[in-house]
């Protein structure tokens, strides 16, 4: 709690330092408002009993009315700042876990257990009153309560000692309780945030065109009315017992108090009764008792939320510090890429006891194209994400022009691959900007680029070209394009972006064999003096690659070229057999 309590209020001084005035005015205000409010009727008796003139009756009551307008003038306007300074706050928290999305390791962000560590990193930031923005107020209130108590003491510190010990005492007990329902808190919170998580990819899933055409034509309507709805009652049982908890807890805190001002009061009338102490005073300690009761009782609550805010700020840096995989240099200067190298590589995806990748050894030399192919699910993909940087090896290593990929920082890595992913999206940006990531570019070098592909003349046709808006989800004026057109678009992006390492991830799955083998052919034209790979489970990219590593398993089978794979009669010739039939209908060559 005390690393989280300072990392917390070492942010606050540095993101917004000028809020401390606003917090150590409302203090003082905060704590004079129920001492006034006890003692102006003590005055007003005073005043009767010694038969002073309505004139100055007045003008005492008046004055002292005048400080307690003024410090509950005071306490809202102080607290709106403070809320103000709280609301900054928060945006800057929202801001560091956003970075931390862009930033995060691939492999832990696409896995459950990162997806619920982020979920229930969101609870530190993302409300307007949670535990980031609500850590200032906390702690004002704290202070207040610290100040109310200190002032308070010294004045019923006159009456009786043990007074204070028996509000102590039970309101000792209160913290306990609160303490414990803490835990209780937490616990839900972890809980519901799993819940939270599960929940969000259904209601991503019910909004995605592509999953709604299923949904509809299949009848999963259902099933999705029945996932959501018994995800909803685990999380409505999880609020309901916490919230039997809370009810339990408020009772007995009720009854503590209940005790508490009974011998308080008590205590007082016996007081009076005997002669210790007059009318006035009675009234004024039975306020000074109650609003010291108020302040430690407050005091417990605020520490409590306190306590709450450590803990959700404790999950927050669980997730924004969580360290990278990586550990090279901040920037590498790799020169020429002569090589890149898998040297016994093995992957197992967090929470599997299964590797995807298992032993794979490989190298591939500048020049060359390599086809990876196999069937879907043999670990093709997964080995992609490998080579370039998205997911860290679990044993071995990948090695450029002989040197460890983990010497070196995720984005000097990313800087050698122009990757296309089969999954694929565009950014609510222009053609221009989605192509080359930048508002700023190099327009000759995209027109060469568009022409390469063959999409030039679509663009041109185009009202506002290249700085046409993209994704009609977003506007409503957007360009739309074809399945064909999109992976050129696609194409062109690796074109601009001229990395020396191009790898091209079943980027044709959508497409049909011929648009298929004329994309390849353009592929192609674009690998002179590179290394590319080219993955797929079809085998039309295998007609113009210098070798072939067939996956089964996770692992290479078989290598060679097209000629020395046919020769071994497995899985490749298999594979080829069953393919080159459909192709051969569709009026494709396949290999040649």
């Amino acid at each position: 709690m005390k690393e989280n309590f300072k990392y917390m209020l070492q942010n606050w001084i540095k993101w917004d330092s000028k809020s401390l005035i606003f917090f150590w005015v409302r203090v003082p205000a905060l704590v004079i408002q129920p001492i006034i409010t006890a003692y102006i009727p003590k005055a007003m008796i005073d005043c009767i009993e010694k038969g002073v003139t309505v004139g100055r009756l007045t003008v005492v009551v008046a004055l002292l009315s005048l400080v307690l307008t003024l410090t509950i003038w005071m306490d809202p306007f102080m607290k709106e700042l403070i809320r103000g300074s709280a609301r900054i706050i928060r945006m800057r928290y929202a801001v560091e876990a956003f970075r931390k999305n862009l930033n995060a390791d691939y492999a832990f962000i696409e896995s459950l257990e990162g997806r619920e560590i982020q979920k229930r990193a969101e609870d530190f930031y993302n409300a307007r009153f949670s535990s980031g923005a609500d850590f200032i107020e906390v702690c004002n209130n704290i202070a207040v309560c610290i100040v109310g108590v200190i002032a308070s003491s010294v004045l019923i510190y006159k009456i009786n000692i043990f007074m204070i010990l028996l509000i102590l005492l039970t309101c000792a007990g209160e913290f306990l309780l609160l303490k414990a329902l803490n835990k209780r808190l937490k616990d839900t919170t972890d809980s519901v945030s799993k819940f939270a998580a599960r929940l969000d990819y259904f209601y991503k899933l019910s909004k995605k065109s592509d999953a709604a055409k299923d949904i509809r034509l299949y009848g999963f309507k259902e099933y999705f009315i029945y996932a959501v709805a018994k995800i909803v009652r685990e999380t409505e049982n999880v609020i309901a017992k916490y919230t039997r908890q809370n009810a339990a807890v408020s009772g007995t805190r009720a009854f503590l108090n209940l005790i508490r001002q009974f011998i308080a009061y008590a205590y007082l009338i016996y007081l009076v009764t005997v002669g210790r102490v007059s009318v006035s005073e009675f009234v004024f300690y039975f306020g000074i008792i109650t609003g010291f009761s108020n302040w430690i009782i407050n005091l417990v609550v605020s520490y409590s939320k306190l306590e709450r805010c450590c803990v959700d700020c404790g999950e927050f840096r669980k997730y924004v510090e969580r360290e990278s995989e990586n550990s090279g240099e901040d920037k590498a200067d790799f020169g020429e890429i002569e090589s890149i190298e898998f040297d016994n590589v093995s992957f197992t995806y967090p929470g599997s006891d299964k590797s995807t990748v298992k032993n794979m050894s490989f190298k591939v030399n500048k020049g060359e194209n390599i086809a990876i192919v196999g069937e879907n699910g043999a670990g093709k993909t997964t080995a992609v994400k490998l080579l370039c940087g998205l997911y860290r090896t679990s044993e071995g290593d990948i090695k450029i022009n002989g040197k460890s990929s983990r010497d070196f920082s995720n984005e000097s890595l990313f800087d050698l691959f122009s990757v296309v992913f089969q999954d694929y999206f565009f950014m609510p940006m222009t053609i221009a900007q989605n192509i080359c990531a930048s508002t700023e570019y190099d327009k000759e070098k995209l027109y060469k680029a568009f022409e390469k592909v063959g999409i030039a003349e679509k663009i041109n046709s185009l009202p506002e070209k290249e700085n046409s808006l993209m994704l009609k989800d977003v506007y409503k004026n957007a360009v739309d394009f074809s399945g064909g057109e999109k992976q050129k678009l696609l194409l062109t992006k690796a074109i601009y972006k001229n990395a020396p390492i191009l790898i091209l991830d079943e980027p044709t799955a959508a497409l049909d064999p011929i648009a298929e083998n004329e994309l390849y052919l353009k592929y192609n034209e674009m690998t002179d003096n590179k290394i590319s790979f080219f993955i797929s489970h079809r085998l039309s990219s295998t007609r113009f690659c210098d070798r072939i590593f067939f996956i089964k398993d996770g692992m290479i089978a078989e290598s060679g070229t097209h000629d020395e794979l046919m020769a071994l009669h497995g899985g490749y010739y298999r594979m080829y057999q069953t393919q080159s039939c459909y192709y051969k209908e569709m009026g494709v060559e396949l290999y040649e």
